[in-house]
C-alpha cells in the first residue's frame, strides 16, 4: 500500500456549523477529516500533519513558504509516494502556484478543498478527498507539478483560478481547461505540461501591491504605495495591457526609484504584451521598463514578483523570469 502524507491547513473543508451563531467556523482537525471519510484509510497508508486550521483568507505569504518546506521535507522521505494538502478555496490558487514555483516536484502533489462543509447539503469534501487520493495514486500524476483536484477535475496550478464565490464548479483553468478529469473509470489526462521554472527563495518580499485600473484611474494609488515604501507593483490593466495616460507620472516615479511594475490584465483570459504602446498609442511607454506578465493573473504575478524580489534580482533578471514562464 502506498504512503501519502496529508497536510491540513483549514478552510471550509474543515469547518462546521456553530450552533449559537449559525455561521460556518473552523471546527474539524485533520484527524476529524479522516473520520469523516473512512474510505481514505483503505486507499493508502496515510500520515497526517496539521499545519493550521484557518480560513484561507487568514494565511500569509511567509506561512506559504513554511508550508512549502513541509511539503519538500515530505517529498524527500523515500517512503512517501505523494502529498495531499487540504486548503480553503478562497486563496487555494495562490498557494498552489507558489508551491509550484518553489518546489522541484517529481512525486504527485495535490491540493484540494471544498465549497461546502461536511455539515451542509451537497457537501463536496468527501468526493474531493477521495478523488485527490486517486489522483496521487495514479502513475501519470508524477512530474506534473502541483495539481488541484476539485469537482471531478484536475487543474494545473499555473492555470487555476476561482471563478465563482461558492458554486461547486467554482474553479477553472484559464486559457486551456483542466489538465484532467475524474470519473468512475478513473483518471484521464488531456495534455502534458512543459516544465515549470523553479525558484529557490532565500526569503519573500511582502511589500508588493496590486492596483486594479478602471476608467478615469489616475496615479494616486501608485503614489500612495510608493510613499509607503512599496517594493513592487502589479497593475491590472485594460485588455492587452493598455494604461491610461493619467498614471504615467506614478510609473515614471516608480522607474526612478527602482520599483518594478508588472502589467497584467483585467480580462480573465489571454495574454498581455505591448502592442499599442501601452498608453494611448504612446510608444514612449517602453521607456518605463514595464514588465508584461503573459497570461498570469494579478495574484500569481504578485507571488512571482515577491519571490524574485526576495532574491534581490535586478529588474533585467526579473523580466527574464517572466519571459521564461510556461503558461
Amino acid at each position: 500500500m502506498k504512503k501519502i502524507k496529508i497536510i491540513t491547513t483549514g478552510g471550509t473543508i474543515a469547518m462546521g456549523k456553530d450552533q449559537q451563531t449559525g455561521q460556518i467556523v473552523p471546527k474539524l482537525s485533520g484527524l476529524d477529516l479522516l473520520k469523516q471519510v473512512p474510505q481514505l484509510t483503505k486507499m493508502a497508508d496515510l500520515e497526517l500533519v496539521q499545519y493550521a486550521n484557518l480560513d484561507s483568507s487568514q494565511l500569509t505569504a511567509p506561512m506559504l513558504l513554511e508550508l512549502a518546506e513541509l511539503v519538500e521535507e515530505a517529498l524527500l522521505e523515500e517512503e512517501i509516494d505523494g502529498v495531499l494538502i487540504t486548503h480553503g478555496t478562497d486563496t487555494l490558487e495562490e498557494t498552489a502556484y507558489l508551491l509550484d514555483l518553489v518546489l522541484d516536484i517529481k512525486k504527485p502533489v495535490v491540493i484540494t478543498g471544498a465549497l461546502r462543509s461536511f455539515s451542509q447539503l451537497n457537501s463536496d469534501g468527501a468526493a474531493n478527498l477521495v478523488q485527490s487520493i486517486q489522483t496521487i495514486l495514479n502513475p501519470q500524476s508524477k512530474n506534473k507539478g502541483v495539481l488541484a483536484v476539485i469537482n471531478e477535475e484536475i487543474h494545473a496550478a499555473r492555470f487555476l483560478s476561482k471563478m465563482h464565490t461558492n458554486n461547486l464548479n467554482a474553479f477553472s483553468s484559464l486559457n486551456c481547461g483542466p489538465i484532467g478529469t475524474i470519473d468512475h473509470s478513473g483518471i484521464h489526462y488531456s495534455y502534458d505540461l512543459p516544465a515549470q521554472i523553479t525558484i529557490h527563495p532565500e526569503e519573500l518580499e511582502e511589500r508588493v501591491e496590486i492596483i486594479k485600473l478602471a476608467i478615469g484611474s489616475d496615479d494616486r494609488l501608485i503614489q500612495a504605495a510608493l510613499d509607503y515604501d512599496c517594493q513592487g507593483l502589479v497593475l491590472e490593466a485594460f485588455g492587452l495591457g493598455t494604461l491610461p495616460e493619467k498614471i504615467i507620472p506614478g510609473l515614471t516615479r516608480a522607474k526612478k526609484e527602482g520599483v518594478p511594475v508588472v502589467i497584467t490584465s483585467r480580462s480573465y483570459e489571454g495574454r498581455v504584451y505591448n502592442l499599442y504602446g501601452a498608453s494611448g498609442g504612446n510608444a514612449d511607454i517602453r521607456d518605463l521598463d514595464l514588465i508584461f506578465a503573459g497570461s498570469l493573473t494579478s495574484t500569481k504575478a504578485r507571488l512571482l514578483l515577491m519571490l524574485l524580489l526576495g532574491k534581490n534580482l535586478s529588474q533585467t533578471k526579473i523580466r527574464e523570469y517572466y519571459l521564461k514562464l510556461k503558461s
